[in-house]
This record gives structure tokens, C-alpha cells and sequence, in this order.
């Protein structure tokens, strides 16, 4: 999941320049949501949920995906991608905080202790990097990626009772459907009116590969890392994207591995191993 997640913040960025983020949203979630749901019936041959599930269902669907999709895409068009891995960096730390809150799933001192080492190895490689920005559209992208953050922190939270009676697949596949479906319609008429004859190989690759990996097979790993494991120790492992990130950029695009960067990582690992090892209470 890391590694889909790692490549897929530049392939998203580099797409937008031949599909705008409203098209792309509503054009991955076509094939994200109908693969998922093929997927399912293909596995499973059933959709069937409880009618008492219905209600968080659908508000998990709207919360990680309804929701968080607008915001994230939006926030990543308008700030760079050193603040959005820094932002995005919060979300075990939201995590841990709403399962504290609920009564469930609560990390020790040194679990909270891995999740800041995680969140300062990731500020190690943003500023070992290009560094962070603080112009004023920049700033607006960076609250849109907060508060989406924070968002999936609760998709994680919400979604678990339900990953108890179901499948990480068919939980995927409803919510993921679900919240999918109002951005499908909202951006269908941009989709209409986009001149795809000018989409190339490149863009279409973006798409496709956004929609298959980072939504299908990213989600149903990161509902099954729920199910095993908890939302909190999950969510830790986004922290490792801008490792994966530095990583390939250092692999394809050249860019030097700073001291920084290499110390961000190493503090992250650490980080990712104290939270692991971290007794639940």
C-alpha cells in the first residue's frame, strides 16, 4: 500500500496537466467502483449488509471517500508535495486520537512516542527536500489536505465495527462505491465536455493506474491492515510514502538523497517499530 501510495501523489500531479482534478475524480472512480464491485461479486457473489449497517456504511462511504476525495485532489493541486506528505503525516496521530475518545483501540506512552517520531522523520525529509511553502494558495491547499486527513483518520475509525461482521473487500467495495457515486455526478459534466483526444498515453496511464492501484487494490490493503491490526498502527505506515517517495524520485528523476532525507527515514522506521511493538490498552 505504501509503495502504490508513494508513486501515486507525482503520478496524480503530473496526470493534471492533461486532466483537470475534477475529471480525473469523477473519470477513476468510474473504474475504481465498478471494478470494485465486479471484484466483490466475483469473489463473493453477494452484496448483501445488514440493514442495521446501513447508516455507517454510507456515512463511511461519504467521510473516506465523498468527502476526502474533493479535499485531498483539490489540496494537492494547490500545495506542493513536501506539505502534503507532511500533512497527511498527522493522520495516526487523528487516529489514535478518535479511538481514544471512543473508548477503543488506545495506544501507550510509547506508541504515542513512535507516532511523533514518524511525524518528525517525515518533516527530516520534507526539508530535506524542496522544503515546505507558505504562500497564501498554498496555505489553502495545505488546510484542504488537514482537514482531509483528518477525514480518513475517521474512515479508518468508522470503518472497523464493520470489518468485524464483513470483509475488508466487501466493506471496501460498498463504502468505497457509495461515496464514489456523488462525485461520479458532479463531475460527469466536465467529463462530457473534456477534450480526451488530447489525453495521451501518459495521462491515460495516470488514470488508470490511480483508479486500479491506488484506490482498488490500496484500499482493500489498508482495510485489511485495519482488520488485522488497528487503525492507528495502519494508519503509521502513510508515514513511510515519503520515504518511498524520496526513494524513486532519487531512482528516476536523479534527485540527490540528502543527509536529511536518509536521517527522516531512519527516524521513521524507528518510529514505526516503537508504535508496532506498543502494548494496546
Amino acid at each position: 500500500m505504501t509503495m502504490i501510495w508513494g508513486v501515486n501523489a507525482v503520478i496524480v500531479k503530473t496526470t493534471y496537466v492533461q486532466i483537470p482534478p475534477l475529471v480525473f475524480m469523477s473519470a477513476r472512480f468510474v473504474v475504481a467502483g465498478a471494478l470494485l464491485l465486479a471484484v466483490l461479486w466475483r469473489t463473493e457473489h453477494s452484496l448483501h449488509v445488514a440493514r442495521k449497517d446501513w447508516p455507517l456504511l454510507i456515512t463511511a462511504g461519504m467521510v473516506g471517500t465523498g468527502f476526502y476525495q474533493p479535499l485531498f485532489l483539490t489540496g494537492l493541486a494547490l500545495t506542493t508535495a513536501s506539505n502534503t506528505s507532511l500533512l497527511i503525516a498527522t493522520s495516526p496521530a487523528f487516529v489514535a486520537l478518535l479511538n481514544r475518545l471512543l473508548g477503543r483501540e488506545r495506544l501507550s506512552a510509547r506508541g504515542w512516542v513512535g507516532i511523533a517520531l514518524t511525524f518528525v522523520g517525515v518533516a527530516l525529509i520534507v526539508e530535506g527536500g524542496h522544503g515546505f511553502t507558505f504562500a497564501p494558495q498554498s496555505l489553502l491547499g495545505d488546510l484542504l489536505i488537514l482537514i482531509g486527513s483528518f477525514l480518513w483518520a475517521s474512515y479508518a475509525v468508522l470503518a472497523a465495527p464493520l470489518m468485524v461482521r464483513y470483509t475488508p473487500l466487501r466493506v471496501t467495495a460498498l463504502t468505497t462505491s457509495l461515496g464514489a457515486a456523488p462525485l461520479i455526478l458532479l463531475g460527469l459534466p466536465a467529463v462530457a465536455t473534456h477534450e480526451w483526444a488530447q489525453v495521451n498515453g501518459w495521462g491515460w496511464s495516470g488514470l488508470l493506474y490511480s483508479a486500479i492501484f491506488a484506490i482498488v487494490i490500496g484500499y482493500i490493503i489498508w482495510n485489511n491492515g485495519v482488520k488485522k491490526i488497528g487503525g492507528a498502527r495502519t494508519a503509521l505506515y502513510n508515514n513511510l510514502i515519503p520515504v518511498i517517495g524520496a526513494i524513486s524520485a532519487a531512482i528516476f528523476l536523479g534527485e540527490a538523497l540528502t543527509p536529511l532525507k536518509v536521517a527522516g527515514a531512519g527516524v521513521i522506521f524507528a518510529g514505526l517499530h516503537l508504535a508496532r511493538t506498543a502494548r494496546m490498552k
